[in-house]
């Protein structure tokens, strides 16, 4: 028996994954589809509706019916009067009947009919004029001229669109409930009643009727009925008047649709096929097209996809770089150790293992500040990326930071002295990351530390300068050679002044420093102090971001 699954593990299925890729061209794009449809449905729905003309048609039916009344009272009156005998006893006059019938002036599509006290017809307009026309016929023709094709698709397509007007089940269901009976008219108009509106007989033809007794004082004598037969044909008229304007609406409709196809959806489709190429293949970073020229949402969209994908691959080949930095950092404790291991096994004296064992421990002492400050480096985008930008006071982030190093120093080393002169009543503000920025800030401090002397300062500024904020750390060290002022930002960069312990530092701190400022939209350089007698004094480090500006200032 075939294994019966369970409704739960059922249910549990994973969707079909959806085709990747920008594989749909133009035409069978969702997009275009959806511009082509949206704009479709409405020209439609505009078009059924001056092809239907229903309020149209209606006014026309009422206006018809007004005046076939008008016509059929005015011939009523006339027949009860000249066409109904003398005397006490009414008779209908089928002679004056007809006679009077033959003055009426009947329009063309126009039909009037007498049926007598029976029920029976007497008289009809379309048969009392007995008129014969002669007129010459055309020549006959060896070969009967071709029509243009033009005319016959013309006329093909109206065909079609009046038959499906023609057919809509509403229209069918109009013209059954509609459906006229001469007998019940006649029979109405004998009890003395008056009987209009629009009715279809047989054919489906449109015939507007009205029929109304004819009367001697109160005595009925017979039924006038008056047809009209060409509300359909100036319907049609009309709709055919349409035609051309409905036309250039569907040619307006579709250049507007394709005009939009052109500058939405193939953009879409061109960033879409490039973003694909780009995920193929890391040489094509640049395959993005750059559409910045519009000023649109897709000229901003192709800015961001290539600012993205830029970033992207600056991020792997930045991740590439680190992880052969890291290898190539560690290496070189880890050599020392295992020189130091095994030479600790041949030591002979007390004082070379103590001499071995210590440089083990310094260099184990460097793989754990090395692997904590790679481990900082690595987390500063997520930690940049948890937290939230906060409004800082510049002058209270100064204060805290130089307080913080105060409380903290011990009897030797170098002061950390605040000389920000910021007016409390006119605070500066910064939008900023507070713990990222509190960390740059202490990077820089404790790096001017080492380098200064323990009798030394550490001065720390913050001021404002126009729309950007400028914080600087200067300390009272050798400085940095001027071919290094940028490099000391690159990563596990290590090189020291004479003097300085080896392996107390990473190199790392200013490379973090740097991360986390360019984050904030701001830049961090490095530069050499210089003295009256042009001698180098120490190095200055320097912060600037932007300014928060208070909300009404200009």
């Amino acid at each position: 028996m075939p294994e019966t699954i369970p409704p739960e593990t059922k249910r549990k299925r994973p969707r079909r994954n959806r085709r990747r890729g920008a594989r749909r061209s133009f035409w069978t794009s969702r997009l275009t589809r959806v511009i082509f449809l949206s704009n479709l449905i409405g020209l439609i729905i505009l078009v059924a509706g001056a092809l239907a003309m229903n309020r149209f048609e209606a006014g026309l039916i009422d206006a018809k019916v007004d005046n076939l009344r008008s016509l059929a009272s005015t011939i009523t009156t006339v027949i009860g009067e000249q066409a109904t005998g003398f005397g006490g006893t009414a008779v209908l006059d089928v002679d004056g009947a007809r006679q009077v019938l033959r003055g009426v002036n009947v329009q063309e599509g126009w039909r009037v009919r007498l049926h007598n006290k029976s029920g029976e017809l007497v008289a009809d307009t379309s048969q009392l004029n007995d008129v014969f026309e002669i007129e010459l016929l055309d020549p006959i023709l060896s070969e009967r001229p071709k029509r243009p094709k033009q005319e016959i698709w013309r006329e093909n397509i109206r065909a079609w669109i009046d038959d499906k007007l023609h057919n809509l089940p509403w229209r069918v269901a109009r013209r059954e409930n509609l459906r006229r009976n001469l007998k019940s008219e006649v029979r109405a108009g004998l009890a003395g009643d008056s009987s209009y509106g629009q009715r279809f007989d047989a054919d489906d033809n449109l015939v507007v009727t009205v029929s109304v007794p004819i009367r001697r004082v109160q005595q009925v004598l017979g039924v006038v009925t008056v047809e009209s037969y060409d509300v359909a044909s100036i319907v049609t008229a009309e709709r055919q008047a349409l035609a051309p304007i409905i036309g250039l609406a569907f040619l307006a409709m579709f250049l507007s649709s394709l005009g939009l196809a052109l500058f939405i959806s193939l953009p879409m489709r061109r960033l879409a096929r490039a973003a694909e190429i780009v995920t193929r293949s890391a040489k094509k970073r640049d395959a993005i097209p750059d559409l910045s020229r519009r000023r649109d949402e897709i000229g901003d969209l192709s800015l961001v996809l290539r600012d993205m994908t830029e970033g992207l691959y600056s991020r792997i080949d930045d991740i590439a770089d680190f992880a052969a930095d890291v290898a190539h950092e560690i290496k070189n404790p880890l050599t020392s150790l295992r020189s130091a291991s095994d030479t600790l096994r041949v030591a002979k004296t007390a004082e070379q293992r103590e001499k071995l064992i210590d440089i083990i421990q310094q260099d184990v002492s460097r793989m754990d500040r090395l692997i904590s400050d790679i481990s900082k480096a690595s987390k500063v985008d997520s930690n940049l990326a948890r937290e939230t930008a906060k409004t800082l006071d510049v002058g209270e982030i100064a204060m805290n930071i130089v307080e913080f190093y105060e409380q903290t120093r011990s009897k030797e080393g170098a002061r950390v002295v605040n000389a920000s002169a910021i007016d409390a009543n006119a605070p500066i503000y910064i939008r900023a990351y507070e713990t990222p920025f509190a960390q740059v800030l202490r990077n820089l401090i404790d790096n001017a530390l080492t380098f200064s002397p323990d009798t030394g300062e550490v001065v720390v500024t913050a001021k404002k300068a126009g729309n950007r904020v400028i914080f600087t750390v200067e300390d009272e060290g050798p400085g940095i050679p001027e071919d290094n002022l940028e490099t000391v930002f690159e990563r596990f960069y290590t090189q020291r002044p004479k003097g300085a312990s080896f392996g107390s530092h990473s190199g790392l701190g200013l490379a973090i420093c740097r991360q986390i400022i360019t984050a904030h939209r701001g830049k961090i350089f490095a530069e050499n102090r210089v003295g009256a007698d042009g001698k180098i004094i120490g190095a200055k480090f320097t912060v600037d971001v932007p300014r928060q500006r208070p909300s009404g200032e200009n």
